[in-house]
């Protein structure tokens, strides 16, 4: 900290008391600095009263000066205040930092440690022996992981064309009554399952029936193929069909 010199300052011999003239005590000195008067002697500053008024010791030793230069220079006022606060740190952190142990001197702290072991995120995943999947996107295609709805559960039941969505996998839609191109007869709701060969768009669709009360429904599937669709085909099943005396089954 620089010497603080502004103003001028008025000393009597054998007094304590310094007065100050276009001074600023208060944010400029602390107790325990040295007043450094007009006489060139070093005095320790026992008080500081407001920005223009503090007390000294020992007493002023030399004439009277009304008007005289003075300095204050910095001694240990603010060590004390940079110890306190450094002291209140201590006491509001020190358990903490010593909670630390031997994870305070580690440059990468390990795994067995609570840390991750590396120093970038492929070496943090390598450490807590995640795979592909804790950096894999959300999707349908190879190297992606699959959503909740690709499991069987829609999130919507809106009129769409059956052709809309050509994603393999189980559309998130339950397609009500009245959506183009869907199979007709059952409840008339239908889930969608979609299997592909590679990337192509040709693809066999299959219709999964809403089962409502008294009536499960059927299954059919149809293909697709060069944008051309295959009339529907339903598989048959003891829900629709019926065992003749002979053990022939008729569609019902």
């Amino acid at each position: 900290m620089p010497w603080y010199r502004t103003g001028t300052v008025s000393v009597a011999l054998n007094s304590n008391a310094v007065v100050g003239s276009g001074t600023a005590f208060l944010a400029n000195s602390r107790v325990g600095d040295a007043f450094i008067g007009p006489d060139g002697g070093q005095y320790e500053v026992t008080n500081i009263a407001s920005n223009t008024s503090l007390s000294i010791t020992p007493n002023y030793r030399s004439a009277s000066n009304g008007a005289g230069s003075y300095a204050l220079m910095p001694v240990q006022g603010y060590t004390k205040d940079l110890a306190d606060q450094v002291r209140a740190m201590i006491q509001q952190w020190g358990a903490t930092l010593a909670g630390l142990g031997l994870v305070s001197t580690q440059n990468v702290v390990p795994v067995t440690m609570g840390g991750t072991g590396g120093t970038n995120p492929a070496a943090a995943r390598a450490g807590l022996q995640l795979g592909s999947a804790a950096v894999a996107s959300i999707g349908y295609e190879s190297g992606n992981v699959a959503d909740a709805y690709a499991t069987g559960r829609t999130r919507t039941s809106v009129v769409q064309s059956w052709l809309t969505n050509a994603v393999h996998g189980i559309d998130p839609n339950l397609y009500p009554p009245g959506s183009p191109s869907m199979p007709s007869g059952g409840t008339g709701y239908w889930y969608k399952q979609i299997f592909r060969h590679s990337d192509g768009s040709n693809r066999l669709t299959v219709a999964w029936p809403y089962g409502l009360a008294g009536n499960s429904g059927t299954i059919k599937f149809q293909s697709i193929y060069d944008g051309a669709t295959t009339p529907w085909l339903e598989l048959y099943h003891t829900g629709n069909t019926t065992r003749a005396a002979d053990g022939t089954l008729k569609a019902i």
